[in-house]
C-alpha cells in the first residue's frame, strides 16, 4: 500500500486541524487574562525553581494540589523562548493550550476512524469536540481542566490501539500517557485503575486457555513502568516522597476546601453546599443539543447491551471500549455526587466526561447511520454544527458563554441566574476600549475584584499600563468595570451610585461585562 493510500483516511483530520491551527494563530491575542491563570502558572514555576535552583517554596507555599505536569510544560516554553514581558508569556500560553486540545481532537479523529471504519464519523468527533462552544474558549485560557481534558482523548486512544495491536510499546505509551495526565489532575489514577483492571482480566483469560501468562505480564509491566516513570518525572512536588506526597494530594483534592458563593438559578450558594443536581444541570443546558441527545442515547444502548451480555463487554474486544466510555463518564459524576465534592464555575473540573460524552454519542449516530434515519441525521449534524460556529465567530472572543435553548435566553436572565463570564476574561477588551478613547495620562479605575483587572492591564501594551491606577473609591473614578461575578443585578448600588453605562459587551441577550462611568464622559456603547 503506498504512503498516500495509508494516508487519506486520515486527511479530513488534518486539514480540521490546520485550518484551525490557523484561526487560533490569527486570534489568540484577542483572548484576555482569566481570573486564576496567575494561579495556575504558580506551581509550574515553583516546581522549575526547585528542579534548576532548588528552591524549598514548592513545598512551604499552599497549594491546591494539583500536579504541575502541564504547567511545567508552559514554564520550560517561556523559558526556552527567554520570555519575560507578561503579556507575551500568557500570550504564548493561550497558543501553546489552544495548539494542545487541537492535537487532543486530532487523537479523537483516529479512534474513531479506528472503532467504526468511517472517516465522516471521525470528522463528526473531531468537530463535537473542537467547535463545542464553552470548551473552544476555555482551550486558550484554562490550563487546569483543558489540558486534562486532552490527556483523556489521548489516553482512550492509545488504549483502544494497545489492545486492539497487543504490542508492546503501545502498552508502554499508554501508561506514559496516564501518568502524564495524573500529574495533570489526580483523577487521572482512575483510568490506570480501570486500565490494570483490563490486563488482569486478559491475564486471567489466558491462563485460562492454558496459554502461557507471560505476554500480558509484560503488557502489565510495560504499562505500570510507565506510568510511574512518567507520573514521578513531570510532577516534582513528589519526588521526595513519591507515596506520602500522592496519598496526601489524593486526600487533600477528595475534600477540596473552597468557600465562595456561586450562582445557580438564581440563587447565591455556598460552594460547599452546591445541590445534587448543579452538574447535571450544568451540563444540560450548556452543551449543545443534538450532541445532548446521541451522548444520552449512546449510553442507554451502550447500558443495556452491557446488562444483557455483561461478561462479553469485559472480554478484549471492541465492546470493552464502550464500557470504558460509559465508565468515564458516569464514574466521576456519581464520585462528585455521593462524596459531596465542590465543584463550581459551571461545570468546568469535570470537563474531562465530555470526551467519553462524545464517544458514546458517536457510537449512538453510527447505530442509526444506515439507511432512511442517515439523510436526516446527516442534516441535524450539519445544521447543530453550522450554528455552533456562527456562535462562536458572533460571539468572538468570548464562545466560553454558550447556552443552549433548553435554558431561557430572556433579557438579562442568564447573567442573573448563572455563572456568566465569571473568569473576566473581557476585561481586556473593557480596557481596550478605554485606551483608544481617553488619553488622560492617569486613569482611575475601579472594581469589585481588583485580581482580574490587574491580570487584564498585563495584557495590554506596556507603555500603556502605568496608565490605570486603582481606586476603591467608586463615585470618584473615571470607569467603574465589572463582570457581575457575585453581582448579578444591575448598578447602582452602594458601591457604584448613580453610574452612566460607557461600554458593554453581551452576548446571548445577557451583559458579560459593562464599563460605567460614574462621573459621566461619553454616551453608550454597546457590542
Amino acid at each position: 500500500m503506498k504512503v498516500n493510500e495509508k494516508l487519506a483516511p486520515y486527511l479530513p483530520g488534518i486539514l480540521l486541524f490546520v485550518v484551525l491551527l490557523i484561526v487560533g494563530l490569527v486570534t489568540y491575542r484577542d483572548y484576555g487574562m482569566a481570573w486564576d491563570e496567575p494561579a495556575q502558572r504558580g506551581p509550574g514555576l515553583l516546581s522549575f525553581n526547585y528542579i534548576y535552583h532548588g528552591s524549598k517554596e514548592l513545598f512551604l507555599t499552599p497549594s491546591d494540589n494539583h500536579g504541575a505536569g502541564y504547567e511545567l510544560l508552559l514554564i520550560f516554553i517561556e523559558k526556552g523562548l527567554r520570555q519575560k514581558d507578561p503579556k507575551v508569556i500568557y500570550e504564548t500560553r493561550h497558543i501553546v493550550t489552544n495548539v494542545f486540545f487541537l492535537i487532543s481532537c486530532l487523537f479523537a479523529y483516529v479512534l474513531v476512524l479506528r472503532l467504526f471504519k468511517d472517516k465522516w464519523l471521525a470528522t463528526l468527533a473531531f468537530l463535537m469536540l473542537a467547535l463545542n462552544p464553552r470548551l473552544y474558549g476555555h482551550s486558550f485560557f484554562n490550563s487546569k481542566d483543558m489540558p486534562f481534558l486532552c490527556m483523556v482523548i489521548v489516553m482512550l486512544t492509545l488504549c483502544q490501539a494497545a489492545f486492539a495491536q497487543q504490542k508492546k510499546w503501545l502498552f508502554l505509551l499508554l501508561g506514559v500517557a496516564a501518568g502524564y495526565a495524573t500529574s495533570i489532575r489526580i483523577m487521572g489514577v482512575m483510568y490506570f485503575l480501570i486500565i490494570i483492571g483490563f490486563l488482569v482480566i486478559d491475564l486471567l483469560a489466558d491462563m485460562k486457555k492454558k496459554e502461557k501468562p507471560a505476554r500480558q505480564l509484560i503488557h502489565l509491566g510495560l504499562f505500570m513502568l510507565g506510568f510511574c516513570t512518567l507520573l514521578y518525572a513531570s510532577w516534582p512536588y513528589i519526588w521526595k516522597s513519591p507515596i506520602k506526597k500522592f496519598g496526601e494530594s489524593f486526600t487533600k483534592m477528595a475534600s477540596f476546601d473552597w468557600h465562595v458563593s456561586v450562582l445557580f438559578q438564581g440563587k447565591a450558594i455556598k460552594s460547599t453546599e452546591i445541590p445534587w443536581n448543579y452538574f447535571p444541570v450544568w451540563f444540560t443546558i450548556s452543551n449543545p443539543l443534538l450532541w445532548l441527545v446521541a451522548g444520552f442515547a449512546g449510553a442507554g444502548l451502550i447500558a443495556y447491551a452491557f446488562i444483557k451480555k455483561p461478561l462479553a463487554w469485559f472480554q478484549n474486544t471492541q465492546e470493552r471500549n464502550y464500557a470504558l466510555y460509559l465508565a468515564g463518564f458516569l464514574a466521576p459524576i456519581f464520585a462528585v455526587i455521593l462524596l459531596h465534592s465542590v465543584i463550581y464555575d459551571d461545570w468546568r473540573h469535570l470537563y474531562f466526561v465530555y470526551p467519553p460524552f462524545v464517544f458514546m454519542a458517536i457510537y449512538a449516530i453510527h447505530r442509526f447511520w444506515k439507511g432512511k434515519m442517515k439523510t436526516g441525521l446527516l442534516v441535524a449534524c450539519v445544521l447543530q454544527l453550522a450554528g455552533l460556529l456562527f456562535f462562536i465567530v458572533r460571539n468572538h472572543p468570548f464562545p466560553q458563554v454558550y447556552f443552549n435553548p433548553l435554558v431561557s435566553h430572556d433579557e438579562e436572565y442568564l447573567r442573573r441566574n448563572y455563572d456568566f463570564e465569571y473568569w473576566a476574561c473581557s476585561y481586556k477588551q473593557g480596557l481596550d476600549y478605554i485606551i483608544a478613547n481617553d488619553t488622560s495620562q492617569h486613569i482611575k479605575i475601579c472594581c469589585e475584584h481588583k485580581t482580574p483587572l490587574d491580570n487584564n492591564i498585563l495584557m495590554l501594551p506596556a507603555k500603556e499600563r502605568n496608565r490605570f491606577v486603582w481606586t476603591t473609591n467608586a463615585p470618584e473614578s473615571d470607569y467603574f468595570i465589572t463582570n457581575f461575578r457575585l453581582h448579578p443585578t444591575d448598578y447602582p448600588d452602594d458601591a457604584n451610585p448613580s453610574p452612566n453605562i460607557e461600554y458593554e459587551i453581551r452576548a446571548e441577550n445577557s451583559t458579560l461585562m459593562r464599563l460605567y462611568t460614574p462621573r459621566g464622559k461619553r454616551g453608550a456603547i454597546i457590542r
